[in-house]
């Protein structure tokens, strides 16, 4: 005769006791279960405790397990075969459809703006600072490179020209006397004049 005992590892598995001899064995190990033993039960295969075991790590089983090749893996190792993607900013496992950043992942509710911490749409223009989403506002008030000429913001994705620790948009950077442009050509530097050739 059997009881259940109390403690499950899963709806489908239980803990019983043998309270006398039975003639069924150990799925794993093919021995006997003695009186006063306890079996763990699962898609109604019988093993001893210790026969209910990982086939990775081959420690025995008490909580989550999953079904591979027709045997099982705790939850461990499970996790270390078949990585879950986790989030970038909590590092929780992502369940349902996140969202895929500079090569990380993020649960929609944590893809907030580095800055003001504020909800970043997927299809919203995003910008990066320290490897982090930064919403465009926030780069450009605040993280953004500043044209020398017309002293505007410098989008991540502009392309621009430096020279002497300053920047300047492609096309703000021109002749100091003649206002062409010169990001093409070579130039000269007269003090604080960049000057194109024709202006030497």
């Amino acid at each position: 005769m059997r009881t259940k005992c109390l403690h499950h590892l899963s709806r489908k598995t239980s803990f019983v006791f043998v309270r006398g001899p039975i003639q069924d064995v150990c799925t794993k190990c093919s021995n006997t279960f003695p009186a006063g033993s306890r079996i763990t039960e699962f898609d109604g295969k019988q093993y001893h405790p210790d026969c209910f075991s990982c086939a990775d790590c081959q420690k025995a089983i008490t909580s989550q397990f999953y079904p591979f090749n027709n045997d099982y893996l705790c939850g461990t190792c499970h996790e270390a075969r078949f990585p879950r993607k986790r989030c970038g900013k909590c590092g929780s496992v992502i369940t349902s459809a996140g969202i895929t950043f500079a090569g990380a992942s993020y649960h929609a509710a944590c893809f907030v703006c580095v800055t003001c911490k504020q909800p970043i749409s997927a299809t919203s223009k995003i910008s990066m600072v320290d490897g982090q989403p930064c919403c465009v506002n926030c780069y450009e008030d605040k993280h953004a490179k500043r044209c020398s000429r017309c002293h505007k913001a410098i989008l991540a994705d502009v392309e621009y020209l430096e020279f002497e620790d300053k920047y300047w948009h492609k096309e703000c950077f021109t002749c100091s006397k003649c206002q062409k442009c010169i990001a093409e050509e070579s130039f000269y530097q007269d003090g604080n004049l960049i000057l194109c050739k024709d202006c030497i």
